[in-house]
């Protein structure tokens, strides 16, 4: 150690100047030390190198001595110097990490980038930076320590970026000129790029050797055999990468240290925030608050604000602490406070001051930064000026006087006599020493007060202007001074520093992610240059293209897509294959450099398989073109009939003159169409020749061939680029070219040994590509596509499914998807999808399983295009399943439902829709057959035992598509349909059903098939407002449908309903509300045909059903019939306002009073119907019930009718204009008025009534309503005849015309009651018990006594037997059957 300690005390001396020969024994002395300290260094065993006091030696002497001998002019000591560094590195780096850092930062980088250091110099650190390149651990380690320290500078990237530069020739400058020769600056350039791909290079083989290190660890821990590659692939070069290449990327490698990744990410934030100061001050400090760095402490500013080494802008600072805002002045202060000026001189302690940002331009903000610079130099030195005054006005000189004398702009400068007399009596009142004044001058003078980046500055102008080798060799002198005693400081500081860094060792291999991360830009930058701007195969572009390869192995390696995608597609940009240039030797070694990468980095290529792949499509073209051979578009020219002449003309250009149009690539992703004259003809055809003769196409058969051999992932990417390749290539119609699309058949083909999950996920990429190939405009692409299609599926349907699988289903949903939900797709494509899977359910139908479901539905699609070809082969095939495969549909229910109901909705044939109907009743029975036999084991018809199914689903998908093809405009369908449905009902309703699905059943089937026939029979405008209009059916087809079709299918609907529940009563009685809810939504529609027919339906299902129903049911009827008089009452007649001038519009439209003037008229009728054939079975409070509803419409019918001229405005408003009487509701009030007196004569004779409430309460209401008629009939015949002996008396006059009306209006009122007084209301009071009609007497006698005087003869015989049969026997007088009626109510004896 002593000895040691010597040797470097002795390669510290300073060498004399030189002086001819005395200077060769020092400079042999000193050379000799170097040697020797070189020899213990290198050849120094374990126990010096673990010694303490010897890594002190090193440190503090060994490295200083490197410092000063690193600089030196003489090679051979500046050599051995760069050997010693370089052991140091190797074997004591773990123990000086402070120094290596400042050596390669203050010596190394700023030799290099030096303008003024020699070519000897450069070359020496070149190859020092080589060597370290060669160790991939050296260069990771130093990433890891000074890199991802937040604390340090980025050594690593600083050294990439320097040594990408000079590759790139950016440090070429004038300034160099002097120096280095061009051939010497070519072998700088050289060395540098070499020293970058050997990094590369050394970083792949250390990341092969960890992983297969890690790996074998793993299978000896597991007791297997490590894994052997199958394909054995190897690079070109002969590094085998294979290993790092695993599936996926995912390897048993050890994590990296999330102390690692956090501290780099922790300065990238740190940086990010540092530019976002130097732009706009207050965001950066918002953002460095955020990420934690500073906190409102203003102290923390200040701390920030003197680490010089973070790259803040010193302009921003000073203009910052400037501000005159409390935090501003606080961070000032904060910073201010933390200097200690204590024993200095007011001159250094302002350099210092001033040194950490630079002075604001406005003077307020400086008189504030110096006055409490002035303050706390005071505090810190009491003695020196008499107050804080002097130091800030001596301090504000000393600024100024620097601007003075060192700005150019100022011609006369100040003496140092006018800076003694500017600054008299300033020390209070008192002069400072002129002696010190002066020196304060000098040292402005002589050093001024400047910034670091200044200096630098400078200097770098000095180094630019300097024109002599001697000028560049002295700067050199001074700059090399500079370096040894900053590094010599740096050293200094750093060791007193208390922080004890640790030194983080390369010991993982996804250290490399990060450190690739920060070199891949520069690397793919100097490549890419270096690369286009030279054609020295052997040498540069040699280098280029293996760096290439090397930054693409890695960025591939660790799924590092953005910096993969880059490189790989920088690379096939220079294949040229994508443009119309003439290729050289460089080209074609990149072509072959990319297709060694899809070769060797098959299983992380990722989405950058594209660039290969599409090289390779390329290079398939030119092999065709070079070859002579016939292009793809020869084979498949779009001769489509109906093309123009001007298009078939071009066509037959194309195809004379080989390829007219190219695709061009402008940039990634980006391309175009472009023209190619004759001469780039030409160009292409060379460059095929050079290609064919060049590259291999066995290599490009392996490629595909190993696919195989690609991981679950890789493959799908490989399929998905290859497809979007395809898809390129096909992109011009008239020229397509199918290479990629046959390469994509052919991966099909070799994979398909591959897991099911595994080809689901490129089953998914190569479907969508097929999918768009069969839609292509060129009809012969699309006939090609599916027949490729159909030769994976044959080959496919072979291998067994298991049950539950659905891959059969997926395989074939491209044929689906063609068929249903692709637009455009030709009628050819869609008729040769059709034949080619009839001939599979033909062929192949033992092993079809899941396929069914896609073979159903590809033949609904079929049968809804709507071509007849296409719909007849489908239907064909159908029918072969049923007939011979039955069972098939049975398991498929939904979806062969689904395809039979599209055939019958098909117009092609009406055969056709009916024979599908039948299919559809047949698969009804099936499914009951099948429904009853499953009930005891539980099970369902599809989804297997584990699926839960509600058991009307398969019965509503009968049940649906029969009421959908109701609707129908084909007569026989339609019938066939109404019918089918309903008689599937009535056949299987009572043994199928439960509750539930009948209820599912009538709000899923019979409602909607109601609302679907009410809707087209509406007007037109009100089916566009429903959004039910059927566009194949033109405006006159749906009027005629409507008016002829609509209401009988609407009957027959309703008939067939009410049939139904009458026959089902039983098991549907809780859906009686449902039905009269849709009774009453039919006779509540606003059309008159939909409202009778609606009638008519509950007219029926009364009589039908009325016997069958309980007290409960009648109950809800009568309710519903109560609602259905009030909701028709034509109240809108009543809101007319009465006027003499006919002048105005109606407020209401006039169809729907009429509609609803004529349900109550039905309703009416209904009633009576319904008591004749069903009063022993309504209960009584239900009669009551309906006796309230006629009387509502007597009686509103009676006031309107009262009401003569509210009717006569009526007629002039235009309501019922065509009639010559005035509108009047006579017939609703005598039908209603004649159904209560019959219902009420009824009740009250009925036996079972006597002795209840409710026959009193009949009796009642009979008895005031018996007598309300009669007065009214005997007042309006009195009125009547007053009327016609005053018309005879009075002449005409502008009234009587009003007065006529209204008297023919009371005169038909008159001749409508005679009927119902001599019929219903005499004929009843004659066959009322003797003791009611003795009751009620006082009050009937005198209106019978008027009737004998009325007009009508009938109504007064009527009287007569009245009174001979109940009043003649209160007067003792015994009526005889000679001078009484008979039963039939015949008079048998003259009054």
């Amino acid at each position: 150690l002593l000895i040691f300690h010597y040797l470097c005390k002795m390669s510290m001396k300073d060498l004399p100047p030189a002086n001819g020969q005395t200077v060769s024994n020092p400079v042999r002395a000193k050379k000799l030390a170097l040697e020797l300290v070189l020899s213990m260094v290198q050849n120094s065993g374990p126990v010096i190198r673990s010694s303490e006091h010897f890594i002190s030696m090193l440190k503090k002497l060994t490295c200083v001595a490197l410092i000063k001998n690193s600089l030196s002019v003489i090679p051979k000591i500046f050599g051995l110097s760069l050997q010693i560094f370089m052991t140091l590195i190797s074997n004591f780096r773990e123990h000086l990490r402070t120094e290596i850092g400042v050596f390669i930062e203050q010596i190394f980088l700023r030799i290099l980038e030096s303008g003024n250091s020699s070519f000897q110099h450069k070359n020496r650190v070149l190859q020092t930076f080589y060597k370290l390149c060669t160790d991939a651990t050296t260069a990771l380690e130093l990433f890891l320590n000074f890199d991802c320290d937040v604390d340090e500078k980025n050594i690593f990237e600083r050294m990439v970026d320097c040594l990408s530069k000079i590759a790139q020739g950016k440090y070429t400058s004038l300034e160099h000129s002097n120096l280095i020769q061009p051939h010497q600056e070519q072998e700088l350039k050289a060395l540098a790029l070499q020293a970058l791909v050997t990094l590369m290079g050394s970083i792949v083989d250390w990341a092969r050797r960890m992983t297969e290190e890690k790996e074998g660890l793993f299978n000896k821990s597991n007791g297997g055999d490590s894994i052997q590659d199958p394909d054995g692939i190897d690079s070109d070069d002969g590094d085998d990468i294979r290993s790092i290449a695993t599936s996926g990327g995912a390897s048993s490698v050890v994590p990296v240290p999330s102390n690692i990744v956090s501290q780099k990410q922790r300065k990238l934030e740190l940086q990010i925030g540092v530019n976002k100061f130097n732009m706009k001050p207050k965001r950066g400090i918002e953002y460095l608050k955020q990420n934690g760095f500073i906190s409102d402490n203003p102290m923390d500013m200040a701390e920030l604000f003197q680490k010089g080494d973070l790259g803040l802008d010193k302009t921003a600072i000073g203009d910052y602490l400037g501000e005159d805002k409390p935090f501003n002045k606080a961070i000032l202060y904060a910073l201010v406070d933390s200097r200690d000026f204590s024993g200095q001189e007011l001159a250094y302690s302002l350099r210092n001051f001033l040194a950490i940002f630079r002075l604001p331009g406005e003077a307020q903000k400086i008189d504030r930064m110096m006055e409490k610079f002035a303050e706390k130099y005071c505090q810190d030195n009491p003695d020196v000026f008499a107050n804080a005054d002097c130091a800030f006005v001596l301090s504000f000189s000393l600024i100024m006087l620097q601007t003075d004398l060192h700005n150019p702009g100022v011609i006369k400068k100040m003496t140092r006599d006018e800076f003694v007399r500017n600054n008299r009596g300033i020390n209070n009142n008192s002069d400072l020493p002129k002696e010190y004044l002066e020196s304060l001058y000098e040292s402005i003078v002589a050093s001024p007060i400047a910034l670091k980046e200044d200096e630098e500055m400078r200097h770098r102008v000095e180094s630019q202007a300097a024109n002599s080798q001697w000028q560049k060799q002295d700067l050199f002198m001074r700059e090399s001074e500079s370096m040894v005693a900053k590094t010599a400081e740096m050293m200094k500081e750093k060791s007193k520093s208390s922080k004890n860094p640790v030194y983080v060792a390369a010991q993982s291999v996804e250290h490399v992610r990060p450190l690739f991360e920060v070199a891949c830009w520069p690397y793919l930058a100097t490549l890419a240059v270096l690369l286009e701007m030279s054609d020295d195969t052997a040498g540069t572009v040699e280098l280029c293209i293996e760096g290439f390869k090397h930054c693409i192995r890695i960025a591939a390696r660790f799924d590092m897509d953005t910096e993969r995608d880059a490189f790989v597609s920088s690379l096939a940009k220079f294949t040229y294959l994508t443009t119309v240039k003439e290729m050289k030797q460089k080209n074609i070694e990149c072509i072959k450099a990319l297709l060694s990468i899809g070769l060797s980095e098959g299983n992380n290529l990722g989405p950058s398989w594209q660039y290969v792949l599409f090289c390779i499509s390329q290079l398939q073209r030119m092999e065709l073109l070079g070859t002579r051979g016939k292009q793809d578009f020869i084979f498949f020219g779009d001769e489509e009939v109906g093309s123009s002449p001007q298009q078939q003309a071009q066509r037959s250009m194309s195809i004379k003159g080989g390829e007219v149009v190219k695709r061009r690539a402008h940039g990634l992703g980006v391309s175009a169409l472009v023209a190619l004259g004759q001469d780039e003809r030409q160009v292409d055809l060379g460059n095929s020749e050079a290609v064919v003769s060049q590259i291999d196409s066995a290599q490009i058969e392996l490629l595909f061939n190993r696919t195989t051999g690609l991981s679950s992932q890789a493959i799908v990417h490989f399929v998905t680029q290859l497809a979007r390749v395809s898809k390129e290539e096909l992109a011009l119609t008239d020229q397509p070219r199918i290479f990629s699309l046959q390469k994509l058949v052919e991966i099909a083909d070799y994979n398909m040994r591959r897991s099911r999950l595994e080809w689901q996920k490129m089953w998914r990429a190569m479907a969508k590509h097929f999918i768009e190939a069969a839609s292509h405009p060129n009809i012969k692409v699309c006939l090609y596509t599916i027949d490729c299609v159909r030769q994976l599926a044959w080959k496919f349907l072979d291998k067994e499914e298991l049950s539950m699988f659905q891959f059969q289903a997926d395989f074939l949903q491209p044929f689906e998807v063609l068929m249903v939900s692709t637009p455009g797709v030709r009628s050819e494509v869609k008729d040769h999808i059709v034949n080619i899977i009839a001939w599979m359910v033909e062929k192949k139908s033992s092993v079809i399983k899941s396929g069914w479901k896609t073979i159903f539905r590809i033949y609904k699609g079929a049968a809804q295009d709507g071509n007849e070809d296409v719909a007849t082969t489908a239907f064909r095939s159908m029918e072969h399943i049923i007939v011979n495969n039955y069972d098939v549909l049975i398991d498929n229910f939904t979806d062969g439902i689904g395809a039979l109901l599209a055939f019958g909705q098909c117009r092609c044939k009406v055969e056709m829709s009916k024979k599908s109907i039948e299919h559809l009743l047949q698969a009804a029975d099936n499914l009951a057959v099948k429904a009853a036999a499953s009930v005891a084991s539980k099970e369902v018809l599809e989804g297997g035992p584990n699926t839960v199914r509600h058991p009307a689903e398969h019965w509503l998908n009968i049940l649906r598509g029969l009421s959908t093809l109701v609707s129908d405009q084909r007569r026989d369908v339609r019938a066939a349909a109404l019918n089918g449905l309903f008689d599937c009902l009535q056949k299987h309703g009572s043994s199928s059903f439960d509750e539930d699905t009948w209820r599912l059943v009538f709000n899923t089937v019979i409602k909607p098939l109601f609302d679907d026939i009410h809707c087209q029979m509406q007007p037109g405008e009100q089916q566009k407002q429903a959004g039910a209009v059927d566009t194949s059916r033109s405006e006159g087809t749906a009027a005629s449908w409507a008016a002829s079709m609509g209401p009988p299918t609407c009957l027959q609907a309703l008939t067939a309903l009410v049939r139904l529940f009458n026959e089902h009563l039983e098991s549907m009685s809780f859906l009686l509300d449902d039905v009269l809810k849709l009774i009453r939504n039919c006779i509540n529609h606003d059309t008159e045909a939909i409202a009778r027919i609606g009638v008519e339906g509950f007219k029926q299902l009364l009589i039908l059903s009325g016997k069958k129903m309980d007290d409960a049911c009648w109950k809800k009827v009568t309710a519903c019939i109560k609602q259905l008089f009030a909701g028709s009452m034509p109240k809108q007649l009543m809101c007319v306002e009465v006027s003499a001038s006919g002048e105005g519009e109606l407020p209401f439209r006039k169809d729907d009073v009429v509609i609803q003037c004529v349900v109550q008229l039905l309703l009416i009728d209904m009633l009576q119907e319904t008591m004749r054939e069903h009063y022993d079975n309504i209960p009584p409070e239900s009669v009551l019930a309906l006796l309230d509803a006629l009387q509502g419409s007597y009686e509103f019918a009676q006031e309107f009718n009262q009401q003569i001229e509210l009717r006569q405005t009526l007629k002039r408003l235009g309501f019922i204009r065509e009639m010559r009487q005035l509108p009047g509701l006579l017939k609703q009030e005598r039908e209603a008025l004649s159904c209560s007196l019959k219902v009420l004569f009824q009740v009250q004779g009925d036996p079972k009534m006597q002795g209840t409430h409710y026959a009193s309460k009949a009796v009642e209401r009979l008895m005031k309503l018996c007598c309300m008629v009669l007065r009214n009939y005997v007042n309006k015949e009195r009125i009547i005849g007053e009327q016609h002996a005053q018309a005879a008396e009075q002449p005409a006059d502008a009234n009587s015309h009003d007065r006529e009306a209204a008297q023919v209006e009371m005169e038909r009122e008159v001749l409508g009651l005679v009927p119902i007084i001599s019929d219903v209301v005499m004929g009843g009071l004659r066959d009322l018990r003797q003791d009611q009609f003795a009751r009620h007497a006082p009050e009937l006698f005198p209106l019978l006594c008027d009737l004998t005087v009325v007009n009508s003869y009938e109504v007064r015989e009527k009287v007569r037997s009245v009174l001979l049969v109940q009043v003649g026997p209160m007067l003792g007088f015994q009526a005889t059957e000679a001078s009484g009626e008979g039963p039939g109510g015949e008079s048998t004896a003259s009054c």
